[in-house]
């Protein structure tokens, strides 16, 4: 199988919590446009999928947009491979599922999906667009010990194996019974199968992507797979990310 050449980027949410707590300090920026190490951190994702040949880099975006526009004029204006795709109010109200459901026509091969709010190894990412998606694998997804973010969906391991997997769980949930383990979280990071909107009952309506990789361990074992991630990493979930990562705007 050839490399994936096609990424999407969401380029993240209203974050209504930690954009209160920024307004607290005097912060206006949205936290997509927050600099970290010199730049916001969607111009790290940008930069590492052009540096590693990303043929197409859509920008999945609901909030934001005139801010985004004018980001892209001022940062990438001759690159034709980023395609931002703005999902106004219909993208408010049903979320990355539907938004990718909506470009379908679009990704009709093996794709990468990244939330916009994370950062990681270049390394994992290469690693990605070469093992790509076979078949009957509908979701290869990153996992990783480091994060336990209650926004992404839990993974039960068991001597290499999947043995469970659960949405947005309490970070506390103790793990008990056959399905005893490791517990890892989802990066936010995984390949997709262009299969994967007709092989899911009502993908679009799923709101939250971490929904569909449950509903396909639910009912399909055999088609999602975990490759692990031992590089560090950083997310932008709270006002305590910030402050741990010196984020600044």
């Amino acid at each position: 199988m050839t490399n994936i050449d096609t990424i999407v980027i969401a380029v993240g949410g209203q974050g209504r919590r930690i954009a209160s707590d920024l307004r607290k300090r005097g912060i206006t920026t949205p936290k997509i446009f927050l600099r970290f190490n010199g730049k916001p951190i969607l111009s790290h994702l940008i930069d590492m999928s052009l540096a590693l040949d990303f043929q197409r880099i859509f920008l999945l975006s609901s909030y934001y947009e005139c801010e985004l526009h004018s980001y892209l004029e001022e940062n990438y204006p001759n690159s034709k491979k980023i395609v931002p795709l703005y999902g106004g109010k219909a993208g408010r109200k049903w979320g990355i599922p539907w938004l990718l459901y909506f470009i379908r026509q679009e990704l009709q091969k093996p794709f990468i999906y990244s939330d916009g709010n994370i950062l990681y190894n270049q390394g994992i990412l290469k690693k990605m667009k070469g093992v790509g998606v076979l078949r009957p694998t509908l979701a290869n997804i990153v996992l990783s010990v480091k994060d336990l973010a209650p926004t992404h969906s839990r993974a039960i391991l068991r001597r290499g194996s999947i043995q469970e997997i659960s949405a947005r769980l309490p970070q506390n949930k103790k793990i008990s019974g056959r399905h005893k383990g490791q517990q890892y979280c989802s990066l936010g990071l995984m390949a997709l199968s262009e299969s994967i909107f007709s092989s899911i009952p009502r993908f679009a309506q799923k709101k939250d992507l971490d929904f569909v990789v449950s509903d396909i361990f639910k009912f399909q074992k055999d088609s999602i797979k975990g490759t692990m991630y031992n590089g560090n990493w950083l997310a932008v979930h709270t006002i305590q990310d910030i402050d741990k990562l010196g984020i600044k705007s």
